[in-house]
């Protein structure tokens, strides 16, 4: 791919967890280096973390920010979401700059059991798992349109595209 591929995104995201209903309309890309999952496990990261605040979005795959972060009013980020895995020295080093670290992975029980005993000493990192066919179906489903409605409930997510209905479980865990 040699350019990037632009949606116009339109997220109707219901939030039963934390009680919050919102719409964003906003213009990303899925870049050239890029992956469909890492871009679907960002914007469902995204949805998940928008209740609270406006939600930063890192559109441009800059290496030095979170796929997704959230900021204080001093410009701060206080909680950053990286979507999928990553080596455990980097999870160490990037834990130690912010105060909460997310993590928002397709399942693999491989890589979570060679990590998890060392994350275990990470006390700011939560991370949570997706299942694999869930994502593979929202990849494909984006040649159609990024319109999703979403909702987000204690252990579940499930996404609505108006042609399609998808739903998975969601595993905390750390």
């Amino acid at each position: 791919m040699s350019k990037p591929f632009v949606f116009k995104a339109r997220l109707n995201v219901a939030d039963l967890f934390h009680h919050a209903n919102h719409q964003e309309v906003f213009t990303t890309a899925l870049q050239k280096a890029e992956t469909l999952e890492h871009f679907v496990l960002k914007m469902l990261g995204y949805c998940a973390l928008s209740y609270e605040q406006a939600a930063c979005l890192n559109n441009l795959s800059e290496k030095q920010k979170p796929d997704v972060w959230l900021e204080d009013k001093q410009g701060h980020i206080t909680v950053a979401l990286f979507a999928g895995v990553m080596e455990l020295g980097d999870i160490i080093r990037i834990a130690k700059q912010y105060k909460k670290l997310v993590l928002l992975i397709k399942e693999d029980s491989e890589w979570f059991d060679s990590v998890k005993e060392r994350l275990s000493y990470v006390e700011n990192i939560s991370i949570f798992a997706l299942e694999e066919d869930f994502l593979d179906s929202l990849s494909e489903a984006l040649s159609r349109s990024l319109h999703w409605d979403i909702v987000i409930e204690q252990n579940q997510i499930s996404v609505s595209d108006k042609t399609e209905y998808y739903e998975t479980n969601v595993l905390k865990l750390l």
